[in-house]
């Protein structure tokens, strides 16, 4: 499996006003390790009246478009001066997640980036709809930038399912690894590999039982524990990454993934996302949907080819 490419790195930027945000410097430093170019795109909504409020519209989105590009163009230079080849372009579309998915076409970029924004009272970076639409559409790794701080010698953590559950592919653990180690080598990080399962009583817990069923419990989930870490380091071992290096974590996953990236550290999750019973599209279901709210770090989304 051929590791991703740094050719052409695509930022999707819902603010045009905020300068180097932290996109945009994520994507810096990819194109100064790598000798990438950098494409600035900023999407905003198509004109969706009718009658005579159309012209006004339309008039007010022309508007809009041209400055918002000379704030890109603001952005784009201060890029160049660091010698990073670096095009901007403003997109209108409707609905947003199309918009950006358009250019990323046209460019054939081989990485789209886009920033996680605070929400509510308590500021917390939480995934939009278009984000997750992104994620459901995107045909390209996505990079989602939720932490601040540079990647430098980051620590990444490759979410493998070696049970490959929900219809994942076998090939997506592979495809996870991949990118993990593509970016650990030019950003002079390490690749840790992670698997959290959900402990055995959580599937029993509400099964009516005989004392007898009861009494084999205990031997049931040494057994059940005893699988599943011979699945998880025997993956591990395939994938070359070191047993120290590996972490099998017991909980819900919601839980105990974003708190092993906060314990070690972590400035990257690689996480898959999978074609749902063959369809076209990506599910992204409410515990894949939680994780990413709730962890720390940038996560970047991978999937396989079609």
């Amino acid at each position: 499996m051929s590791a991703p490419k740094f050719e052409c790195i695509l930022v999707a930027i819902a603010d045009p006003t905020a300068g180097l945000n932290k996109a945009v410097r994520r994507a810096r430093a990819l194109a100064h390790a790598t000798g990438a170019g950098i494409e600035l795109v900023n999407a905003i909504p198509h004109v969706m009246s009718t009658g005579s409020a159309h012209a006004a519209a339309e008039q007010f989105t022309r508007y809009e478009a041209e400055q918002n590009g000379r704030q890109l163009e603001r952005t784009a230079n201060r890029l160049r001066r660091e010698e990073i080849i670096v095009n901007t372009t403003v997109q209108t579309g409707y609905p947003i997640h199309e918009a950006i998915l358009r250019q990323v076409r046209r460019t054939k970029a081989d990485l789209l980036i886009i920033e996680a924004r605070k929400h509510g009272f308590l500021g917390r970076l939480l995934l939009s709809q278009i984000d997750f639409e992104l994620i459901r559409h995107c045909p390209i790794p996505l990079l989602i930038v939720k932490g601040r701080a540079a990647w430098r010698s980051p620590r990444i953590l490759a979410a493998l399912d070696p049970f490959h559950a929900h219809d994942k592919p076998s090939v997506l653990d592979r495809i996870i690894v991949d990118a993990a180690q593509a970016v650990a080598a030019v950003m002079r990080g390490s690749v840790h590999a992670t698997h959290a399962y959900r402990p055995f009583a959580s599937y029993i817990s509400a099964v009516p039982m005989s004392e007898a069923a009861a009494a084999a419990l205990p031997a049931r989930e040494k057994s059940y524990t005893a699988a599943i870490r011979r699945e998880f380091y025997q993956a591990v071992s395939r994938y070359g990454i070191a047993r120290k290096k590996a972490h099998l974590v017991c909980g819900d996953p919601t839980v105990a993934l974003p708190a092993l990236a906060r314990s070690m550290r972590a400035g990257l999750v690689v996480m898959g996302a999978m074609s749902r019973s063959g369809l076209k599209r990506i599910f992204i279901g409410d515990t894949a949907a939680r994780v990413l709210d709730a962890l720390p770090c940038d996560v970047l989304v991978v999937r396989p080819r079609r």
